[in-house]
């Protein structure tokens, strides 16, 4: 359950046409998480899939290959795809497993996903939410992937600073490296070439 104050800021995010119900729902139901930076709050495999929305922080989600390297694949934070889970993840036939950890202090609300999709069939205006979210967040994937995949790593690099400038000062350049696809070192490297432009 939250409290006042959490609530508050919940249902701020949220738009203002959905239902009085469903407010109470949010009330109820929803929890209030705080995560220390490198705590894990989602992994494989999960009995009770959970969705989380991040009021304040950062966290990135990982893949983690066979031989236990975690590869970031994705940054969150309160402004960019702030809302996360475990709900879309099959596992089977799959050689890698994600996992998704906290950056920094971080914030969030959790809620189950049996109640978030009860609701988005029930209320249009939260259903429209969730769409628009969903939406954004495939653009998003999609044009990352391209970019990655079409451009050089230094070309990559100087489209991602150029987009997302607040990745770099928000996540590590371990982690940044780790998306690119390249070594800490080069990415130091590149920076530095960069900067003497």
């Amino acid at each position: 359950m939250l409290d006042n104050e959490q609530y508050e800021r919940f249902i701020s995010l949220l738009p203002t046409d959905i239902s009085n119900s469903l407010k109470e729902i949010f009330r109820e139901k929803a929890n209030y998480v705080v995560l220390q930076k490198g705590n894990t709050l989602i992994s494989e495999i999960p009995k009770d899939p959970k969705i989380y929305y991040i009021l304040k922080g950062s966290c990135v989600r990982f893949i983690v290959t066979p031989t236990g390297e975690e590869k970031a694949i994705m940054f969150h934070t309160e402004n960019f795809i702030p809302v996360i889970g475990n709900m879309y993840v099959n596992s089977e036939d799959s050689l890698v497993s994600y996992q998704i950890q906290a950056n920094e202090k971080t914030e969030l609300i959790e809620l189950n996903s049996k109640i978030s999709y009860e609701w988005y069939v029930k209320d249009n205006a939260f259903s429209l939410f969730i769409y628009q979210r969903s939406l954004t967040f495939l653009s998003v994937i999609n044009q990352l992937q391209n970019h990655l995949i079409g451009l050089t790593s230094e070309q990559f690099y100087e489209w991602l600073l150029k987009k997302y400038p607040f990745l770099f000062q928000r996540f590590s350049s371990k982690d940044i490296a780790s998306f690119m696809g390249v070594t800490p070192t080069w990415l130091s490297l590149l920076k530095r070439k960069l900067s003497q432009k």
